[in-house]
């Protein structure tokens, strides 16, 4: 049910990628998301022909906060590389994304640590079940601001179809000659 790419098998590996994070020897998380209802998980008999992927967007950046910042130590810069400035500098969208700067685009997550919840399949959207339920985590996005234009508060979508726009972007170039942050 839970089969993802990259599996990750062992305990150590999961350790080492926590500790990469936190280092600097990792960048930033990502996935290519695709949700997966049960039905279609449940249809395969053997994990070579099972679909891969599960509810991720709505719990990374409170499953980062809590197993990074608050249980291995991660600091808060750091957690804002990790979960935004990093992605938006490897796919050449920085300084217009992933900083507070004039000029940049005013997309904000205000995120509430001290916002304490169990992760329900139920609340999420996307999938009829989560990798994630029962999981506690510590915060929660309180408001999202799109351009400078509140679209998510203390989880009511208030945004408006149209009101994002595709923001295209080009591998940095320094992502071909080794570390690009």
């Amino acid at each position: 049910m839970f089969h993802t790419y990259p599996s990750l098998k062992y305990e150590e590996d999961r350790q080492r990628l926590w500790s990469g994070l936190k280092d600097g020897t990792l960048s930033t998380v990502a996935t290519d998301e695709l949700c997966t209802p049960r039905a279609i998980k449940v249809r395969s008999r053997h994990v070579a022909d099972a679909t891969g992927g599960h509810v991720g967007v709505e719990t990374r950046v409170p499953i980062i906060y809590t197993e990074g910042v608050s249980k291995r130590g991660m600091s808060l810069e750091r957690f804002v590389a990790v979960t935004s400035t990093n992605a938006a500098k490897i796919l050449g969208l920085y300084p217009r994304k992933g900083v507070l700067a004039p000029g940049s685009d005013a997309d904000v997550v205000v995120f509430d640590p001290t916002d304490r919840r169990t992760l329900r399949s139920a609340d999420l959207h996307g999938s009829d079940y989560s990798a994630w339920d029962g999981w506690e985590v510590h915060g929660w996005p309180a408001m999202v601001i799109l351009r400078g234009k509140v679209v998510v508060e203390r989880g009511k979508l208030s945004g408006q179809a149209g009101d994002g726009h595709r923001a295209p972007g080009k591998l940095a170039a320094a992502i071909q000659d080794g570390p690009a942050v």
